[in-house]
């Protein structure tokens, strides 16, 4: 049976306890206050990162992994592997996967780069399926296979509290985010084909979460299973209620809660609440 190593980024936010589990090589990605980088989920927590964002006056800004970074893990990996799959932050959100499919050229050996076109739980969870489906000792293509077909079932709905962080980032335009703003307008974004956009503008973030429940039922329709996780960025409490709203108005749902990190988290900013899932 051939040796599979499994790696991921951080922008997977996997609990620790799972990585070890699973033995994950996990790979940092940056986070910068000015002169300041730190490693997302080594140097910096996602709770000192939300009360840092909200004493700083200009924006952090975020950065994928250096190549080089990539070539001495996935040399390190092939010393004791015959193999690597790497289930990376979607190439629309960020350039890790970019860097990784470098990195693979450059080292050579059974290197496979998966873009999860997702972030945090999304992610995650295509990790976890390849976790899994090589402890029942699946021959890796048929992994890499899986987990592409698991791919086309994962989604997000994302409502963000202001549209501030986006345009900031260069996602909408400064008139939309004035507009947003004087409005009260709770954008709902999803993500598709791996990149996060604008799909619905609703009055209120109450309507705007009861909007996100009615697209998950019509997704969920009468046969399919729903599994997601709740994601809230630094208000815990907010994630737990709006689980609560989801899991009466979809009670076959299996849902588990999640934060979301300082990197993606850079870009949607404080407030937010979204939904992950995949249907099964």
């Amino acid at each position: 049976m051939s040796k599979i190593a499994l790696v991921t980024d951080s922008a997977a936010y996997m609990p620790s306890d799972m990585i070890e589990k699973y033995d994950i090589t996990v790979v940092p990605l940056m986070v910068n206050f000015g002169n300041e980088s730190f490693r997302e989920g080594v140097d910096i927590s996602s709770d000192d990162f939300y009360k840092r964002l909200a004493s700083e006056k200009a924006l952090p800004t975020t950065s994928q992994p250096v190549v080089g970074d990539l070539v001495v893990a996935f040399e390190k990996l092939l010393q004791t592997h015959d193999s690597v799959i790497a289930v990376l932050l979607s190439s629309g959100l960020s350039g890790t996967v970019n860097s990784a499919e470098t990195a693979a050229r450059m080292v050579g050996g059974d290197i496979t780069v998966i873009d999860s076109k997702i972030t945090a739980w999304g992610q995650a969870h295509m990790v976890l399926e390849v976790a899994k489906l090589r402890e029942e000792g699946l021959p890796k293509d048929e992994i890499v296979s899986r987990v592409l077909e698991l791919r086309d079932r994962v989604g997000a709905y994302f409502v963000v509290d202001s549209l501030e962080h986006l345009h900031r980032g260069g996602r909408v335009s400064g008139v939309s985010a004035m507009l947003g703003s004087l409005l009260q307008v709770k954008p709902v974004l999803r993500v598709n084909d791996g990149k996060l956009e604008m799909f619905e503008k609703v009055r209120t973030r109450k309507k705007a979460l009861a909007r996100v429940i009615e697209l998950l039922q019509e997704k969920v329709g009468e046969n399919d299973k729903l599994v997601a996780s709740i994601v809230y960025s630094d208000v815990k409490a907010d994630g737990e209620a709006f689980l609560a709203q989801v899991q009466e108005a979809i009670p076959t749902a299996v849902l588990e809660l999640s934060q979301l990190g300082p990197v993606v988290g850079t870009h949607v900013g404080p407030g937010l609440l979204a939904v992950i899932y995949a249907v099964r």
